[in-house]
């Protein structure tokens, strides 16, 4: 051929690999496949759109598009296009990019993965998406296997956070997978490697008429990188050690896998004064010998700053307990209702005693006679 341009009367010729036979092809059209498509272009998107602006460019296209609207055909880049086409392509788009699962696996491995990873419809149940790419219903691939690990990560906060409630962030290294950087080294994709091997099914003939599913570990074409990723958790009023915050889909990537989920444990930070028990908070309190004995009046400062009154009108006995209710923790998801605060009692004891405070405690607590026999 003179040229290769797909463009009219462009013309191969050439002989069949199969049995040598001469042939020729006479350029006709050329049909972009929706495997093909740049679903974000197609929505006139980039790649960092998030779901408000997903919907709000759908919404517009569909009622530009829209068969009561739209006849016959319409210029789409250099290319004429059917409404109904195109129609079609934004229902693909928005399919794919709402949903945040498919709009994951399209952008580590491209609308096949999306098709593998299409779960198998309820009974009775008929599926759109399959029906969008042609086909039956039923299970394209691997529903659960195109799922990845969960990871699993401690938060810590302090008690303050757990009693007022705090937003909390926390930064992660994980492997994402670089959009459209196949085979590229410029711009974005500088940065990137190669991602770890993927994990194939494919089918291999045992014998005449018997095919079976085998896994099979191959090189990726797709590229990687490691990214540092903040994650803000909002920790609940009322919310304990060992509560679990999950961030959907936020683990490491793999090409046409759905991540796995960042669940953050929540482990309490050491306070100088308080102690945790479920909903009720426990502290010392130190005193002094003549407190202990005639009564007093503290203040304690509370986890929000309010000032909690702590009052002794009788003599206190060393270790012993006061009970304080609706001081300590609010309990989640009830935040109006509290546990209580729970004050153990130290006494300070003086160093040594002068001769005249001696006598002075002598005069004033008697030696009783049944005492000294």
């Amino acid at each position: 051929p003179t040229k290769m341009a797909a463009e009219p009367e462009t013309k191969l010729k050439g002989k069949r690999v199969a049995d040598g036979e001469k042939c020729q092809a006479t350029f006709v059209s050329k049909d972009e496949r929706d495997e093909d498509l740049d679903l974000y272009e197609v929505l006139g998107l980039d790649d960092e759109a998030d779901q408000k602006e997903i919907k709000k460019s759908y919404r517009k296209l569909s009622l530009k598009y829209h068969p009561d609207k739209c006849k016959g055909e319409v210029e789409v880049g250099e290319d004429m296009m059917s409404c109904e086409k195109m129609m079609n392509r934004v229902n693909l788009a928005y399919e794919v990019l709402g949903d945040e699962e498919k709009r994951i696996l399209y952008d580590t491995g491209g609308l096949e993965s999306v098709k593998e990873g299409v779960d198998e419809p309820q009974q009775g149940g008929m599926d759109p998406f399959s029906m969008l790419f042609g086909g039956g219903g039923g299970r394209r691939g691997g529903g659960n296997g195109k799922r990845g690990p969960d990871a699993r990560v401690e938060l810590a906060a302090s008690l303050e956070d757990m009693y007022l409630g705090n937003e909390v962030s926390a930064q992660i290294s994980r492997r994402i997978v670089c959009r459209k950087c196949a085979g590229r080294t410029d711009g974005k994709c500088a940065s990137c490697g190669r991602c770890p091997n993927e994990v194939r099914m494919v089918q291999r003939e045992m014998r005449p008429g018997m095919l079976v599913q085998q896994q099979e570990e191959v090189p990726s074409k797709e590229k990687c990188k490691i990214e540092e990723t903040t994650l803000k958790a909002r920790v609940e009023q009322g919310m304990d050690a060992g509560a679990e915050i999950k961030f959907p889909r936020m683990s490491e990537q793999m090409p046409g896998q759905i991540p796995g989920d960042v669940i953050m444990t929540l482990k309490q930070k050491p306070h100088p004064r308080f102690t945790r028990k479920g909903n009720d908070l426990y502290m010392d309190m130190v005193i002094s010998l003549k407190e202990a004995l005639v009564g007093f009046t503290k203040h304690v400062d509370h986890l929000d700053s309010h000032k909690v009154t702590v009052q002794q009108t009788k003599i206190t006995k060393p270790g012993e307990v006061k009970r304080i209710k609706n001081e300590g923790m609010p309990i989640k998801d009830f935040p109006s209702e509290r546990g209580d605060l729970f004050v153990k009692f130290q006494f300070k004891m003086p160093n040594e005693l002068s001769q005249a405070q001696i006598n002075l405690v002598n005069d004033l607590f008697p030696v009783s006679s049944s005492s000294s026999s």
